[in-house]
């Protein structure tokens, strides 16, 4: 399987390989456009692998332990 070894990590594979191909077409065409959405496309894709598996080893997060790391996830508070 995936990375976290389940059907998730398996999809999370899929995805960030999906993102790192479009990256590499954008290079290779230099289009500077589809290069950015590309990478913004990738770096969702390892922050959300990332998150995943942190959640996937740590305990229930409280009410107020989700709603720090959501402001985080929008850009305010920390």
């Amino acid at each position: 399987m995936g990375s976290s070894g389940s059907v998730l990590g398996d999809q999370m594979s899929s995805i960030k390989q999906h993102a790192a191909t479009r990256v590499a077409r954008a290079v290779r065409a230099q289009d500077q456009s589809q290069v950015f959405e590309a990478r913004q496309e990738l770096a969702t894709a390892n922050i959300e692998a990332a998150i995943e598996r942190a959640l996937a080893a740590a305990p229930p997060l409280t009410p107020s332990q989700v709603k720090r790391l959501t402001g985080l996830l929008k850009g305010g508070q920390r």
